[in-house]
């Protein structure tokens, strides 16, 4: 009786490990079946696709052969195989000519641009230089104007100077003595001194020249020299 069960054992392991075995025999199966299944369909597209590139390319050569017949005709029509420029060319060579114009042109347009916008650069240079000349030309006379308003003030001190010396000068002399019936001379210095308003008078100081000299030399040294430099630039444009 204990050995019976000892095969029955035995016989139950057995047959568990051949299910076992069995099982991973038909999911490996399954997984070959399914990849096999997978490469047919790719195969099958490739397939399908090789048939269009075929027909494809049947259908381009029957095409090509005609558009051969047309070029033909159409470099015997436009002169092309009598002309020494294009004889001996292919129509291929012919083309690559075309493409180098081409692209010679688009290069000229892109010079083209770059110069236009040079040009729009100088012009909006040249319009300031011009306002900037106006400008200086304005200051220039405007400067020149207050030069010569200055220098004609001097000369109108100058003289009230020159007047006032000679007044004092008058003043200082002795007195001479009157002749009976004659009246007391009156210098015009004078006249002209009484005559004018103590609210006009110009104080001493105004008579001397050094300061106002100084004054126009500061102001025409004042001037900016770069702005006479623009001023000349702007004159040779």
């Amino acid at each position: 009786m204990a050995s019976n069960g000892k095969v029955e054992k035995v016989s139950k392991y057995e047959t568990l490990r051949l299910l076992e075995k069995c099982r991973k025999d038909r999911d490996e199966a399954i997984h070959r079946e399914s990849v096999m299944r997978e490469k047919m369909r790719h195969y099958d597209s490739r397939m399908r696709s090789t048939e269009a590139v075929k027909q494809k390319l049947k259908t381009l050569t029957v095409d090509n052969k005609e558009l051969r017949k047309q070029v033909k005709t159409l470099r015997a029509e436009i002169g092309l195989e009598s002309s020494p420029k294009f004889q001996g060319k292919t129509t291929r060579d012919i083309i690559n000519d075309l493409h180098e114009k081409d692209r010679e042109c688009s290069c000229l347009v892109e010079k083209a641009g770059k110069l236009s916008l040079t040009i729009d650069e100088l012009t909006s240079e040249l319009a300031n230089t011009v306002t900037s000349k106006t400008l200086l030309e304005d200051q220039v006379q405007s400067l020149q104007q207050s030069l010569k308003d200055m220098t004609n003030n001097q000369r109108r001190l100058l003289k009230l100077w020159e007047d006032k010396k000679t007044q004092r000068e008058q003043l200082t002399l002795p007195a001479i003595p009157q002749r009976p019936g004659q009246k007391p001379a009156v210098h015009k210095a004078v006249q002209t001194e009484m005559s004018i308003n103590s609210s006009q008078k110009l104080p001493a100081s105004a008579f001397e020249t050094k300061p106002l000299r100084r004054e126009t030399e500061r102001i025409v040294k004042g001037l900016d020299r770069r702005s006479i430099t623009a001023l000349s630039n702007g004159n040779h444009i």
